[in-house]
Parts: structure tokens; sequence; C-alpha cells
């Protein structure tokens, strides 16, 4: 007597993690700013070094608008809600985490993994923005002071 096992498939879903506040407030400002105009890397950039007083969601504006030209493509950012993290969000935190922990070395291989040489001092200056200028919940410094 010969038996036949039913194969079962599982769907391999990606892994549910709490989303950090900041990504939330991200998440939140890439949907305003998906139908504003795209920014120039290099020109954004020069605009917000100006003013040492920008708040942090000046540079999460710039760096959304900027991102995909980064990039070479649009990021994918999900929605609010949405419980899961989309590779781009993982790197972009993991590059927040590590400009706050003071980890260059983990920084410096973030950016050059994804960016060409050209962007990476751009998007490492925005990002350093948003990590100096926002807290772990997502508001800006200056507004928790």
């Amino acid at each position: 007597m010969t038996m036949i096992a039913a194969a079962t498939t599982t769907v391999d879903r990606p892994a549910t993690l709490p989303v950090p506040d900041i990504l939330r407030r991200l998440r939140r400002d890439a949907a305003r700013t998906r139908a504003s105009a795209r920014l120039d890397l290099f020109r954004a950039c020069a605009m917000l070094s100006t003013d040492r007083g920008v708040a942090g969601r000046a540079y999460i504006d710039t760096f959304l608008r900027t991102l995909e030209q980064g990039l070479g493509r649009a990021p994918v950012i999900y929605c609010e809600a949405c419980p899961q993290m989309s590779f781009d969000e993982r790197w972009i935190m993991a590059l927040v985490d590590a400009q706050r922990r003071g980890d260059r070395d983990s920084f410096a291989f973030l950016l050059c993994s994804r960016l060409p040489c050209a962007a990476r001092r751009h998007v490492g200056f925005l990002i350093a923005g948003i990590a100096r200028t926002t807290v772990a919940d997502g508001t800006d410094v200056r507004k928790t002071a």
C-alpha cells in the first residue's frame, strides 16, 4: 500500500515588526509630497545647509522629494497604517539608526550599497538632518524642548 502525503504549500510573508514612529512620519509625509514637484538633490541640500534652524519636516520633505534621483527609481514607501516595512523603508531606518548611534562605518556602508557616488554626500546630509532634528517618536526636537 502506497501512502501519498498531501503537499502543503505555505506562503512566506514578511515578518510583521513594530513600525517605528519616525517611519510613520516618513510615510505620512511621503503621501503628502507624492504629488509635489521633484527637487534637484544638490540644490535642495544647498538651500537647507544655509539655515541652522531648519525643522525636521523640511529635511524629511526634501529627502522624500529627492530620494528618487539618488536611487535612480522611486522608493517603495507604504501607507502609514501598513504593518510591514518595504526594503527601502528598512534601508532608510537603518541609515537613521546608524546616524543616531554615531556608527560611521555602517552609515557609509549603507549609503555606498545603494547610491551612486554623486548622491551619497547629499543623501547622507539629509539623513543626518532627519536624525538630528527629530526624536525617536518622529516629532521635531525643537517641539519637545
